[in-house]
Protein backbone atom coordinates (compact mmCIF):
# COMPACT_ATOMS: atom_id res chain seq x y z
CA UNK A 1 0.00 0.00 0.00
CA UNK A 2 2.78 2.44 1.01
CA UNK A 3 4.82 1.39 -2.01
CA UNK A 4 1.90 2.05 -4.37
CA UNK A 5 1.28 5.44 -2.73
CA UNK A 6 4.93 6.42 -3.16
CA UNK A 7 4.94 5.25 -6.78
CA UNK A 8 1.78 7.26 -7.50
CA UNK A 9 3.22 10.40 -5.87
CA UNK A 10 6.57 9.90 -7.64
CA UNK A 11 4.91 9.56 -11.03
CA UNK A 12 2.52 12.45 -10.38
CA UNK A 13 5.37 14.76 -9.46
CA UNK A 14 7.43 13.68 -12.47
CA UNK A 15 4.40 14.27 -14.66
CA UNK A 16 4.05 17.76 -13.24
CA UNK A 17 7.76 18.42 -13.83
CA UNK A 18 7.44 17.15 -17.36
CA UNK A 19 4.54 19.58 -17.89
CA UNK A 20 6.90 22.45 -17.30
CA UNK A 21 9.66 21.28 -19.57
CA UNK A 22 7.83 19.47 -22.30
CA UNK A 23 4.69 21.38 -23.06
CA UNK A 24 5.66 25.01 -22.72
CA UNK A 25 6.07 26.58 -26.16
CA UNK A 26 7.31 29.85 -24.71
CA UNK A 27 8.95 31.29 -21.64
CA UNK A 28 8.17 34.64 -20.09
CA UNK A 29 10.41 36.59 -17.74
CA UNK A 30 9.45 39.30 -15.33
CA UNK A 31 11.76 42.28 -14.80
CA UNK A 32 12.85 40.72 -11.50
CA UNK A 33 13.64 37.39 -13.17
CA UNK A 34 15.74 39.16 -15.78
CA UNK A 35 18.05 40.26 -12.94
CA UNK A 36 18.42 36.70 -11.70
CA UNK A 37 21.34 35.14 -13.57
CA UNK A 38 20.43 31.57 -12.61
CA UNK A 39 16.99 31.82 -14.21
CA UNK A 40 18.77 31.55 -17.56
CA UNK A 41 19.91 28.05 -16.58
CA UNK A 42 16.30 27.01 -15.96
CA UNK A 43 15.23 28.42 -19.32
CA UNK A 44 18.10 26.71 -21.20
CA UNK A 45 17.31 23.43 -19.48
CA UNK A 46 13.66 23.79 -20.45
CA UNK A 47 14.63 24.37 -24.09
CA UNK A 48 16.81 21.26 -24.13
CA UNK A 49 14.09 19.17 -22.52
CA UNK A 50 11.46 20.46 -24.95
CA UNK A 51 13.69 19.35 -27.83
CA UNK A 52 14.07 15.92 -26.22
CA UNK A 53 10.29 15.67 -25.85
CA UNK A 54 9.67 16.62 -29.47
CA UNK A 55 12.16 13.97 -30.56
CA UNK A 56 10.76 11.40 -28.12
CA UNK A 57 14.33 10.84 -26.95
CA UNK A 58 15.16 9.47 -23.52
CA UNK A 59 18.80 10.05 -24.43
CA UNK A 60 17.95 13.69 -25.11
CA UNK A 61 16.38 14.01 -21.67
CA UNK A 62 19.47 12.41 -20.14
CA UNK A 63 21.76 14.83 -21.95
CA UNK A 64 19.69 17.80 -20.76
CA UNK A 65 19.79 16.56 -17.17
CA UNK A 66 23.53 15.90 -17.36
CA UNK A 67 24.10 19.40 -18.75
CA UNK A 68 21.83 21.48 -16.52
CA UNK A 69 21.05 19.44 -13.41
CA UNK A 70 23.35 18.42 -10.58
CA UNK A 71 22.61 14.73 -11.05
CA UNK A 72 25.45 13.65 -8.78
CA UNK A 73 23.95 15.57 -5.84
CA UNK A 74 20.41 14.48 -6.73
CA UNK A 75 21.33 10.79 -6.92
CA UNK A 76 23.37 10.83 -3.70
CA UNK A 77 20.61 12.73 -1.89
CA UNK A 78 18.08 10.17 -3.11
CA UNK A 79 20.04 7.21 -1.77
CA UNK A 80 19.95 8.88 1.64
CA UNK A 81 20.94 6.77 4.63
CA UNK A 82 21.88 3.88 2.35
CA UNK A 83 24.78 5.78 0.82
CA UNK A 84 27.23 3.75 2.90
CA UNK A 85 26.01 0.66 1.03
CA UNK A 86 27.09 2.21 -2.28
CA UNK A 87 30.72 1.27 -3.00
CA UNK A 88 32.80 4.24 -4.16
CA UNK A 89 33.77 2.48 -7.42
CA UNK A 90 30.06 2.14 -8.30
CA UNK A 91 29.06 5.75 -7.55
CA UNK A 92 29.50 6.94 -11.13
CA UNK A 93 27.43 3.99 -12.38
CA UNK A 94 24.74 4.79 -9.81
CA UNK A 95 24.52 8.45 -10.88
CA UNK A 96 24.34 7.47 -14.56
CA UNK A 97 21.64 4.89 -13.83
CA UNK A 98 19.62 7.39 -11.78
CA UNK A 99 19.84 9.85 -14.66
CA UNK A 100 18.54 7.23 -17.10
CA UNK A 101 15.81 6.22 -14.66
CA UNK A 102 14.52 9.80 -14.39
CA UNK A 103 15.01 10.44 -18.12
CA UNK A 104 13.00 7.41 -19.19
CA UNK A 105 10.18 8.46 -16.87
CA UNK A 106 10.17 11.97 -18.37
CA UNK A 107 10.10 10.48 -21.86
CA UNK A 108 7.23 8.13 -21.03
CA UNK A 109 5.02 11.04 -19.93
CA UNK A 110 6.10 13.58 -22.55
CA UNK A 111 2.83 13.68 -24.52
CA UNK A 112 0.38 13.99 -21.66
CA UNK A 113 0.57 17.72 -20.96
CA UNK A 114 -0.43 20.94 -22.66
CA UNK A 115 0.79 24.02 -20.79
CA UNK A 116 0.81 27.40 -22.52
CA UNK A 117 3.88 29.01 -21.01
CA UNK A 118 6.32 29.13 -18.16
CA UNK A 119 6.73 32.45 -16.35
CA UNK A 120 9.83 32.91 -14.22
CA UNK A 121 8.85 35.50 -11.62
CA UNK A 122 11.65 35.93 -9.11
CA UNK A 123 14.67 34.57 -7.27
CA UNK A 124 14.87 33.93 -3.56
CA UNK A 125 18.32 32.84 -2.42
CA UNK A 126 19.09 29.55 -4.15
CA UNK A 127 15.53 29.22 -5.47
CA UNK A 128 13.94 30.33 -8.74
CA UNK A 129 10.19 30.75 -8.52
CA UNK A 130 7.71 30.79 -11.36
CA UNK A 131 4.30 29.75 -12.65
CA UNK A 132 3.18 27.24 -15.21
CA UNK A 133 0.43 28.87 -17.26
CA UNK A 134 -2.38 26.84 -18.83
CA UNK A 135 -4.94 27.39 -21.57
CA UNK A 136 -8.67 27.27 -20.84
CA UNK A 137 -8.69 29.29 -17.64
CA UNK A 138 -6.98 26.66 -15.49
CA UNK A 139 -5.18 28.41 -12.61
CA UNK A 140 -1.39 28.76 -12.82
CA UNK A 141 0.70 26.04 -11.16
CA UNK A 142 3.47 27.42 -8.92
CA UNK A 143 6.88 25.83 -9.36
CA UNK A 144 10.15 26.34 -7.51
CA UNK A 145 13.60 25.28 -8.65
CA UNK A 146 16.43 24.93 -6.17
CA UNK A 147 19.81 25.76 -7.65
CA UNK A 148 23.27 24.55 -6.65
CA UNK A 149 26.31 26.23 -8.15
CA UNK A 150 24.48 27.24 -11.32
CA UNK A 151 22.85 23.83 -11.79
CA UNK A 152 19.32 22.59 -11.04
CA UNK A 153 19.35 20.61 -7.80
CA UNK A 154 15.62 19.98 -7.28
CA UNK A 155 12.13 21.17 -8.18
CA UNK A 156 9.03 21.65 -6.06
CA UNK A 157 5.56 21.15 -7.52
CA UNK A 158 2.36 20.97 -5.47
CA UNK A 159 4.49 21.40 -2.32
CA UNK A 160 6.47 18.23 -3.09
CA UNK A 161 10.21 18.14 -3.80
CA UNK A 162 11.12 15.60 -6.46
CA UNK A 163 14.36 14.69 -4.68
CA UNK A 164 12.34 13.57 -1.65
CA UNK A 165 10.05 11.46 -3.82
CA UNK A 166 13.02 9.81 -5.49
CA UNK A 167 14.48 9.13 -2.04
CA UNK A 168 11.22 7.52 -0.89
CA UNK A 169 11.20 5.34 -3.99
CA UNK A 170 14.78 4.20 -3.33
CA UNK A 171 14.14 3.68 0.39
CA UNK A 172 11.18 1.43 -0.39
CA UNK A 173 13.32 -0.76 -2.64
CA UNK A 174 16.17 -0.87 -0.13
CA UNK A 175 13.85 -1.74 2.76
CA UNK A 176 12.28 -4.56 0.79
CA UNK A 177 15.72 -5.98 -0.03
CA UNK A 178 17.17 -5.55 3.48
CA UNK A 179 19.58 -2.87 2.32
CA UNK A 180 20.94 -4.72 -0.70
CA UNK A 181 22.32 -2.05 -3.04
CA UNK A 182 22.28 -4.51 -5.95
CA UNK A 183 18.50 -4.70 -5.61
CA UNK A 184 18.28 -0.93 -6.18
CA UNK A 185 20.46 -1.18 -9.29
CA UNK A 186 18.29 -4.05 -10.54
CA UNK A 187 15.09 -2.11 -9.79
CA UNK A 188 16.21 0.91 -11.83
CA UNK A 189 17.45 -1.24 -14.71
CA UNK A 190 14.13 -3.08 -14.86
CA UNK A 191 12.18 0.19 -14.82
CA UNK A 192 14.35 1.58 -17.62
CA UNK A 193 13.99 -1.56 -19.72
CA UNK A 194 10.23 -1.80 -19.19
CA UNK A 195 9.66 1.85 -20.12
CA UNK A 196 7.78 2.33 -23.36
Amino acid sequence: MLRNSIQIKWRAALIALAMIYISSPMFERSAQAAECSQSAVVEKAAGALIEAARAGSAAGFAKALETYADMNAIALFAIGKHRKALPAPRQQEFVALTTKFVSRTFNDYRLKFRAQSLTVTRCNGDKIIGNLEFLGGKPPQPVTWRMNGGRIADINIQNVWLGQLLRKNFETVMAKSNGDIDALFTHMKKQIQSAT
